[in-house]
């Protein structure tokens, strides 16, 4: 099961992500539809998480009233659907970072889902699309509009999608999953 799931392009994690969504005393619904909803929550998981850096490394301790619920969501026969909802609220909240990704990764001494060691992969972007993503950003910088959409759909076009952002832009491969 887990080298088909391989073969197909999954990273088996989705197949455990899809797992605790469903409560082990009921039935769980495979199908391929679910496991691609499975495997883009996990993704969204893994970059929220990432996206909060290094922090809660440097001795920050899991919110205690996070954990307290998480505890009881797994001593309420095993509840995984609850608790994963409960990393979702916490990743969602306003803790300080530092203490949102310690409860985070606290939980995920449970869920087993690596998400302290993820990271995404280093994507080389082609020398056409970051001249192109360059001269949009210039454009853009001289508020010439129609030429920053027009680079932007070329772009597009090309299967990449670019993110404004305020400290510049980033690039990122379109994908069809």
């Amino acid at each position: 099961m887990v080298q088909m799931l391989i073969d197909r392009g999954y990273d088996p994690l989705a197949y455990r992500y899809l797992c605790l969504t469903a409560h082990y005393r009921t039935q769980l619904n495979f199908t391929w539809d679910a496991l691609d909803a499975a495997a883009k929550g996990l993704d969204r998981l893994r970059n929220g998480v990432f996206a909060l850096g290094e922090t809660g490394t440097n001795g920050a301790e899991p919110d205690a009233g996070y954990r307290e619920r998480f505890t009881a969501e797994i001593n309420d026969d095993l509840n995984l659907p609850r608790a994963l909802a409960l990393a979702w609220e916490v990743l969602r909240g306003n803790l300080d970072v530092d203490t949102k990704k310690a409860t985070l990764l606290d939980f995920d001494r449970v869920f087993g889902l690596g998400l302290g060691l993820w990271a995404p992969k280093a994507e080389s972007i082609p020398e056409t699309i970051a001249v192109l993503a360059a001269a949009r950003a210039a454009a853009r910088q001289s508020r010439q509009w129609a030429e920053a959409d027009r680079l932007r759909a070329e772009i597009q076009a090309a299967g990449w999608e670019m993110e404004d952002r305020a400290d510049g832009y980033a690039l990122k491969r379109v994908t069809n999953a």
